[in-house]
């Protein structure tokens, strides 16, 4: 065994040692190349490098952007270009004028046309724009509306009649007081209120016979004319003017209810007093 081991050893040495004399005495081996003596070790020829450019970056554009339109300004010129074209169809009524006017209308209009149907789709989703839904105009809604509100001024006039009062300037020579008069106690009667009449000139009329006079009360009030109705809460002394001269009953009930819905009144409390 150890026999063949060396014998095999002594095979591949050889084998090796052939190889390099041969590649010693090959074409372009060491011998061919003497010239370059001990300098084996010269570095090889350097390849060429080729540089490559790098690419430039993008540039942003330095166009200013182009601002929105101005909508008022579009507008105006719109609404030029018909007048213009209105004026050249008039003053000059060539069938190329009146067409070229009637082109610019058509295009207003259906214009106008898509802002109308755009509103009211706005409006359908948008319950808060839609001012019908505080007073309708449909016939069957305007019946309900009228009935709500009926019950919502009586009870706003009887519930303010428990801590309100009227004051009733009057002359006993004024006829407009004598038409007033009556319609101011049936007021009174149906919600409840208490009427103080207060008399300029001491007369009364049939519905209050006896009033009050208080001429002081009525120059604090600015009262120079007859009639004259009053809106007195004694307990927060405000006063509210409901009304110079003659009013109709329906009247009457609207303005005291736009009174005691809203804030308002002068203080006086000689005259709050009074009831």
């Amino acid at each position: 065994m150890r026999l063949l081991v060396q014998g095999l050893g002594v095979i591949a040495l050889g084998a090796i040692t052939s190889m390099d004399v041969l590649a010693l005495d090959a074409p372009g081996g060491y011998f061919d190349r003497a010239a370059e003596g001990w300098f084996w070790y010269a570095e090889p020829p350097v390849e060429a490098v080729v540089e490559v450019e790098p690419e430039a970056p993008i540039q942003a554009s330095t166009a200013a952007e182009v601002p929105p339109p101005d909508a008022t300004a579009e507008l105006a010129a719109l609404q030029a270009e018909l007048e213009q074209a209105l004026a050249a169809a008039v003053l000059a009524p060539t069938p190329d004028n009146v067409r070229a006017y009637l082109a610019l209308d058509h295009a207003a209009r259906a214009r106008a046309q898509r802002f109308s149907e755009t509103w009211q789709q706005v409006l359908w989703g948008s319950p808060a724009f839609d001012h019908r839904l505080v007073r309708p105009v449909n016939d069957q809604a305007v019946q309900v509306y009228h009935d709500e509100r009926v019950a919502r001024v009586d009870a706003t006039l009887r519930d303010a009649a428990r801590d309100h009062g009227l004051f009733f300037f009057l002359s006993g020579s004024c006829p407009y007081c004598h038409r007033l008069a009556p319609v101011l106690a049936e007021l009174a009667a149906h919600y409840a209120f208490e009427v103080v009449p207060v008399s300029l000139d001491g007369g009364g009329v049939p519905e209050f016979p006896h009033p009050r006079r208080n001429g002081a009360l009525a120059e604090r009030l600015g009262v120079t004319t007859v009639p004259a109705v009053f809106l007195a809460r004694p307990r927060t002394r405000e006063l509210h003017p409901v009304a110079h001269g003659y009013v109709g009953y329906l009247e009457l009930v609207e303005r005291l209810f736009t009174l005691l819905e809203g804030d308002g009144g002068v203080s006086d409390s000689t005259a709050a007093g009074a009831l």
